[in-house]
């Protein structure tokens, strides 16, 4: 099998498997130009024997191309894909939301210090809080609207993310050696 990936790292749990009927062909082949769908693709040799016996195109060279632009040709193309194939696409889900509890957590990470005296209070949960801000601005970055529950505050572009965790989370940036952006390229 064979995966075609979103052009943002999202966690799985974000991804829903597209059904015809449940999900709009216009909406996905929309997301799709976007670069926001995951497609896995079955053996390429059944592949193309489906395809063939379709009348679809199996060019020797870029048939993976020809294959998605068939798919995405029209609404029967590719419900016919989807129903027959073994291809299955996933996207984002349509929106998250962090809840109390899990911003509890996070605020837990941010305050905890391991209290030894010797250096005074050192932070020791910030290497998670870090790891988990990234996860969030991942979605972000996948269009995926985050919403902050008891809150009005929705993160749906990275400049609302950052300065929703920069708010929060002020010392992070000049207090600890891993930042919630420097793992971009």
């Amino acid at each position: 099998m064979e995966t075609i990936e979103m052009s943002h790292d999202i966690p799985a749990w974000a991804k829903q498997r597209v059904i015809p009927g449940d999900h709009s062909f216009v909406e996905v082949r929309r997301l799709q130009g976007q670069g926001r769908t995951q497609i896995q693709l079955p053996d390429l040799k059944a592949l193309k024997v489906w395809a063939k016996s379709h009348g679809w195109p199996t060019p020797w060279f870029g048939f993976k191309k020809a294959l998605l632009d068939k798919l995405f040709e029209s609404n029967e193309t590719y419900t016919l894909a989807l129903n027959e194939s073994g291809i299955t696409i996933h996207i984002p889900i349509t929106e998250h939301t962090l809840t109390i509890a899990r911003l509890k957590e996070l605020d837990a990470w941010y305050e905890e210090r391991d209290d030894t005296g010797v250096l005074g209070s050192r932070p020791t949960g910030w290497g998670r809080l870090v790891n988990e801000l990234r996860k969030i601005r991942h979605l972000v970055e996948g269009g995926i609207p985050v919403r902050v529950e008891g809150t009005q505050t929705v993160l749906n572009t990275w400049e609302s993310f950052y300065r929703w965790a920069h708010g929060r989370y002020h010392m992070l940036e000049d207090g600890y050696d891993s930042w919630i952006g420097d793992d971009l390229s």
